[in-house]
């Protein structure tokens, strides 16, 4: 299953722009290239830095061929937040966006409960009946061909969530850049933003995993001997390495969804914006990565306050039927709720990078392929017009094989 197939990728890859505006009375800045020429540390951090220190970073010549710089004159130029004020930024950035969130935060809750939902339910099915059949009847069962319909659902909920960790990230990124340049776009664009660059986004999330997962093993097995072997030192290794490993490689997902670069070419200037301001950098990176990891803590907790919850009202596996259509019911509205926490929580992650970035390199141009009328725009029927699909081909089959599987399942445990 695959998100690609809902928009075609650009014809031609653009390399960087600017949305700087010119001052009212002064004479229109010079043509820059954006996204490879962060603002350096020692700008100001309360307002658009001065035009001649965008121009060049410390210690490097200019880029050549630069893009030309939009003629819209009422576009503000975002400031460039200082470290201090970034997390307090970031949860401004997210509370203007809040309607757009909520509902980018419902589609992901769809697309969660169409590939998560049949395999959350086969998993209920199977405890109901283990209850009333021995070891080796079970053992029948799977088989008989249950177990073949189980592996099915449980990989398409895989790849559902798959594709609803990287459309949220993706369409957050998009949601937020478009609101802090004061050029917002729909939810729709932003989808169709997240469809364009999926396969990059994966790409990109596979280059910064290879580093930060070798060294985050080799730091947790130096905090496991140093420590002992029954020291919990996840957490720790996981940050320390994020803020080591992980910043240089902060800003690859911004890079694709708003510079509209390919990965490569993205880390190469992540390099070059992680240079401009470090500390910021770092704090992106830690901050995404204990969000994530307190969101799988949270959903564990969550877990268990629900059976706690069944266990106080006396439903069960051994329920009778009211009492089993509740928990189904229960079922269903919490795997809803599972994609939708897993959007609010991926967008709060990114929400850091999205302000840091934008403000230091003033590169939305991405969203000009989605935007009404953009001049990017290399298909706006992909976007506006029938063409476009909330649930893409794939999508839909995933969904079908899902009800398919899921029904082939009860039919089994049923005999």
């Amino acid at each position: 299953m695959t998100e690609a197939s809902g928009s075609p990728e650009p014809d031609a890859e653009p390399t960087s722009a600017t949305h700087a505006d010119p001052q009212p009375g002064a004479d229109p800045p010079a043509p820059v290239d954006a996204a490879a020429t962060p603002v350096p540390e020692s700008s100001q951090t309360t307002g658009p830095p001065p035009e001649a220190e965008r121009v060049q970073e410390p210690d490097s010549a200019p880029e050549t061929g630069p893009a030309p710089v939009s003629s819209d004159a009422s576009i503000p130029v975002p400031a460039v937040e200082s470290t201090r004020r970034l997390l307090g930024a970031s949860f401004d950035l997210l509370n203007r966006a809040s309607d757009d969130m909520r509902r980018a935060s419902f589609y992901i809750g769809i697309v969660v409960l169409g590939t998560v939902g049949p395999f959350a339910l086969a998993n209920l099915a199977l405890e109901i009946v283990s209850i009333h059949r021995t070891a080796r009847e079970l053992r029948e069962l799977f088989d008989a061909g249950f177990g073949g319909w189980y592996w099915l659902l449980g990989v398409l909920a895989g790849l559902g969530l798959v594709v609803a960790a990287v459309e949220s990230r993706t369409m957050a990124s998009a949601i937020l850049g478009g609101r802090l340049a004061e050029r917002p776009i729909s939810v729709r664009e932003a989808l169709a933003r997240s469809r364009m660059v999926f396969w990059r986004a994966i790409l990109a999330s596979i280059i910064l995993a290879i580093p930060v997962s070798i060294t985050q093993a080799i730091v947790q097995a130096g905090l496991e001997r140093l420590l002992g072997g029954q020291a919990d030192a996840s957490l720790v290794s996981s940050t320390i390495v994020a803020g080591v490993v992980g910043a240089p490689l902060a800003y690859l997902l911004t890079g694709i969804v708003l510079g509209d670069v390919d990965p490569f070419e993205a880390t190469r200037r992540s390099f070059r914006v992680f240079r401009a301001r470090k500390l910021a950098a770092a704090l992106v990176a830690v901050f995404e990565t204990v969000a994530v990891l307190l969101v799988v803590l949270g959903l564990g907790a969550g877990l268990d306050i629900a059976l706690r919850v069944f266990d106080a009202l006396g439903l069960g596996s051994d329920s009778g039927p009211a009492g089993l259509m509740l928990i189904t019911l229960g079922v269903v509205v919490g795997v809803f709720a599972l994609g939708t926490l897993i959007y609010t929580a991926l967008a709060i992650s990114v929400a850091p990078q999205v302000v840091m970035f934008v403000g230091l390199t003033r590169a939305t141009i991405g969203l000009d392929h989605v935007r009404p009328g953009g001049d990017r725009d290399p298909a706006p029927g992909r976007v506006r017009g029938a063409r476009f699909r909330w649930l893409t081909i794939p999508m839909r089959i995933g969904f079908v094989s899902g009800v398919i599987g899921l029904v082939a399942a009860l039919v089994i445990l049923a005999d």
